[in-house]
């Protein structure tokens, strides 16, 4: 029997028509000034364009930012951490600065730039005026100005610095993954091959720099929280200035030679997407991050202190790399693949910090307070594992012990540390090694809560909370990652 079809009517229209089809009604009336007066006497409301909603979709809130504390914010980052976060040369940010009262755009870097700096780094040790939620402030108020930007109408270069400003600013703050995903824009705009290169015309070597300074940052990230990457060095990629002239850009470049082999092959294998690698691999690893940062290295202490933190922190994943894949041996053919080798890195990181001062790691915020408080996680999981007498000091020698317990006080006396990190340390301390408990607290004069404000106290209370969250019997695993901080209570 064949079918019939019994559909005789012409085609109907679908979707919204006539005025009420808002996008083609505002296309009519932008091109015909008659129709804008007719939607004025008929009542009928235009819809407002993306840029009209940038001037006055954000409200500014008064009084929260002033020139002092931008010059403030500025005079600080420029004098410390060109070396380590090269995002924006101090002349660009003075143009965004003198922008920022009638362009939208430049209002969102300049109080995102002030919140980075707030959250980021140790600048409210130097500043004690400053109030302590000022930061987190300034941060609301840069998302509030974000919300509001469409980003495809400024320069890419300006977007990729909005973008990774509020990555910083989230890292600081403990947003996981509000972080992880300001990073990925910032990278995607990056890779999607947008970037005006004549933005930089005036000064090159910054536009270089922020590839490195992208790579480096996503690198860390993928690290610590078993993430992808999409950045890649390849033969195209810019060249870095290694002039020893300036010590922030050879300080820039160590760092980034420290990250260099850390690619997406490797980061496959971290993440148990691919078959584990070869101990060779993971020797030729470790060689390489002792020749990139060698120890008669001469720079200034801010620069030093970054370098060698994450130095030792690398040493420890590529360590614990090695211990998932069963490499680790009580006769090794390389020291790093020795079970107590954690040990040695601890003594590396203690007889570095030793030398540093308290306001060069201060500088690099809590994003220095977390590798060595994974560091002291690992060594905490070795010793437990060790006898007595092998956590010892002897004669003039310092021991486990004593590494631990000067990690314990960099943790403790850093700003940002003692109410994050330190109850997870001192958590993790009790649960793997109980008897080390007193001997740390009164090394750090805490042998009760009486010397904490009551901040504080709520931030120890709080341990109870994040242990049911947290798996014990896996972090107790050698080569395991330590927990991720996402509870705020700590904050």
């Amino acid at each position: 029997m064949a079918l019939v079809c019994r559909s005789t009517g012409s085609r109907r229209k679908k979707g919204r028509q006539g005025r009420s089809a808002n996008i083609l009604y505002e296309l009519k009336t932008n091109t015909n000034p008659d129709a804008i007066e007719e939607s004025e006497l008929s009542g009928v409301t235009p819809v407002e364009s993306p840029n009209d909603l940038q001037i006055t979709g954000c409200v500014r809130r008064s009084g929260l930012l002033n020139d002092g504390l931008v010059q403030s914010c500025a005079a600080y980052f420029y004098s410390r951490m060109l070396g380590t976060v090269p995002i924006l040369h101090p002349d660009k940010f003075q143009e965004q600065v003198d922008r920022m009262d009638e362009c939208p755009h430049a209002y969102c870097l300049v109080v995102a730039f002030c919140a980075f700096v707030l959250t980021q780094t140790g600048y409210l040790s130097c500043h004690q005026g400053t109030a302590p939620d000022m930061g987190r402030l300034l941060l609301d108020e840069a998302m509030a100005a974000r919300r509001h930007l469409d980003p495809f109408s400024a320069p890419i270069r300006l977007g990729i610095t909005i973008a990774f400003l509020l990555y910083g600013c989230h890292i600081g703050c403990g947003n996981q993954r509000q972080a992880y995903y300001f990073l990925r824009e910032a990278t995607t705009f990056y890779t999607a091959d947008m970037l005006d290169q004549s933005a930089d015309e005036d000064e090159p070597c910054f536009s270089g720099k922020l590839f490195w300074l992208l790579l480096i940052s996503e690198r860390a990230h993928a690290i610590r929280r078993r993430r992808p990457v999409t950045l890649q060095i390849t033969s195209t990629s810019p060249t870095l200035d290694t002039s020893p002239i300036d010590p922030f850009s050879l300080g820039f470049s160590h760092l980034v030679d420290l990250y260099r082999p850390f690619d997406e092959s490797f980061l496959a294998i971290w993440n148990g997407s691919q078959p584990i690698c070869t101990r060779e691999s993971l020797v030729h690893l470790e060689e390489h991050l002792q020749r990139s940062v060698p120890a008669d290295l001469d720079l200034p202490d801010i620069l030093l202190a970054d370098l060698r933190v994450s130095q030792q922190w690398l040493r420890t994943m590529i360590w614990q790399l090695a211990t998932t894949a069963g490499f680790l041996s009580s006769t090794p053919t390389h020291p790093s693949l020795d079970f107590r080798y954690p040990l040695q890195i601890a003594r590396d990181l203690s007889l570095a910090t030793w030398k540093l001062s308290r306001e060069s790691m201060e500088t690099h915020g809590v994003g220095l307070i977390e590798k060595i408080f994974e560091v002291a996680c690992t060594l905490t999981d070795v010793m437990a594992c060790l006898s007595s007498t092998g956590l010892r000091s002897s004669g003039f020698e310092m021991g486990p012990q004593d590494y631990l317990k000067h990690l314990c006080s960099l943790v403790h006396s850093l700003h940002g540390g003692r109410k994050r990190f330190l109850p997870l340390l001192m958590a993790k301390v009790e649960h793997t090694l109980p008897a080390m408990v007193m001997p740390i607290s009164r090394h750090l004069g805490l042998e009760d809560l009486g010397s904490f404000d009551e901040g504080e106290k709520k931030g120890f209370d709080a341990v109870g909370d994040v242990e049911r969250d947290l798996n014990w019997a896996e972090m107790s695993r050698i080569g395991d990652m330590t927990p991720d901080i996402y509870d705020t209570s700590l904050l």
